[in-house]
């Protein structure tokens, strides 16, 4: 029974996992490197303005200090619960870390969403759109759906 329920805890964990790795990709504003290029494929795919481009980069400017700091949160609880589960913690423990782990990644995708409702006026309608449907693959990549 123990070992099913340290299993589930995992399967959430790992689930939760990916949503925050989406969130924090997001929520990361760094200009420099990946994310830099990434703002260039995006004014690319999405045909944004200088002007839009700009005014994107000061919102995820104003929410970048905070996202910072959940991220940093949640790295160290994800680690407390990994070493929680593999030495051996009793089931309430491992409950208890991971509910602070969801509870932090949930502030992450709360981040997230605040930062698309500020995006979505400078947006066009198409470009709300073809942006909704972009999906980040791994390394932050974007591609978009295939919709056939």
């Amino acid at each position: 029974m123990r070992v099913q329920r340290v299993r589930g805890v995992v399967a959430v964990l790992m689930g939760v996992m990916l949503t925050a790795a989406v969130a924090a990709y997001a929520a990361d504003t760094s200009e420099t490197g990946g994310r830099h290029a990434m703002g260039s494929r995006l004014k690319e795919r999405l045909g944004l303005t200088d002007e839009q481009v700009n005014a994107i980069r000061e919102i995820h400017q104003r929410q970048a200090e905070g996202g910072q700091q959940v991220w940093q949160q949640v790295r160290q609880a994800r680690t407390e619960l990994r070493r929680l589960a593999l030495n051996g913690a009793d089931d309430a423990t491992l409950a208890a870390k991971a509910t602070e782990v969801k509870t932090l990644l949930g502030q992450l995708v709360d981040m997230r969403v605040d930062t698309l409702r500020q995006i979505s006026p400078i947006l066009t309608p198409e470009q709300r759109e073809k942006l909704a449907t972009l999906e980040y693959g791994r390394h932050g990549r974007s591609r978009q759906k295939d919709r056939s």
